[in-house]
């Protein structure tokens, strides 16, 4: 199964199924999306359509809703969208992506010493 890049409204559904890491139904999903994004019913359950086509989710019918589930892992499309950013923005530069985060003050002081330890500590 290969891991697509995905738009954020559909991420924004994933992050709903991968909170719960268990199956979920579609009400729920669309409970919850209506109260943090105001998305009606049918916006949420295309979403989840398309999501079951590219193989992000599964769904079962079980009486009267449909449960989906998560079969890419957060960490599975984190690790993904990382490595796309890397490779494709700062075209595999990591001087770029720190330079760019610490002159934006994305990343401080601190967190490139943390960086400089992980460093030190793989090397070993």
């Amino acid at each position: 199964m290969s891991i697509s890049k995905i738009p954020q409204s559909e991420l924004n559904v994933m992050k709903v199924i991968w909170e719960r890491n268990k199956p979920i139904s579609s009400k729920e999903v669309i409970n919850e999306l209506q109260e943090k994004i105001g998305w009606k019913r049918t916006t949420t359950l295309t979403l989840l359509s398309k999501l079951v086509k590219k193989e992000f989710l599964s769904a079962e019918k079980i009486k009267m809703y449909t449960y989906y589930t998560a079969l890419i892992s957060k960490k599975e499309y984190l690790e993904f969208e990382t490595k796309y950013f890397f490779t494709n923005i700062h075209e595999n530069s990591l001087k770029s992506l720190i330079t760019a985060l610490h002159e934006n003050n994305e990343i401080t002081n601190e967190d490139l010493d943390d960086l400089e330890n992980w460093i030190k500590n793989k090397e070993e």
